[in-house]
């Protein structure tokens, strides 16, 4: 389905002209919202160039498209890691099992 997906999006959706809404996706494929974002995920971890903006995805069709949507997941990121340092700091309100506040939180990630 990876490759269908592809040579769909690059056939009827290059530029960002033409996005399209991730429910269309779902419908056309007859997928979840989830094998979605999972397909665009494997499709962009592969390189494939599927950008995705405020009208939904769409396959790059030059370099500015695809540094735009570079751009915003950069800036996710960013967010994304403001609130992990929120939810870290949080840690000091809840003791370990030995009654520990610190800890080594990248040893407790691993182990779940």
């Amino acid at each position: 389905m990876e490759h269908d997906f592809l040579i769909y999006m690059k056939e009827y959706h290059t530029g960002n002209e033409k996005a399209v809404p991730s429910a269309y996706l779902q419908s056309r494929f007859c997928i979840s919202s989830r094998t979605v974002r999972k397909l665009v995920n494997q499709l962009r971890n592969d390189g494939n160039p599927i950008c995705s903006g405020d009208n939904g995805y769409y396959y790059a069709a030059d370099r500015k498209e695809l540094l735009a949507s570079i751009g915003q997941m950069t800036s996710r990121i960013r967010e994304i890691a403001k609130a992990k340092r929120g939810l870290v700091k949080a840690l000091e309100h809840f003791p370990d099992a030995n009654g520990q506040l610190r800890l080594d939180l990248d040893k407790e990630v691993r182990e779940r």
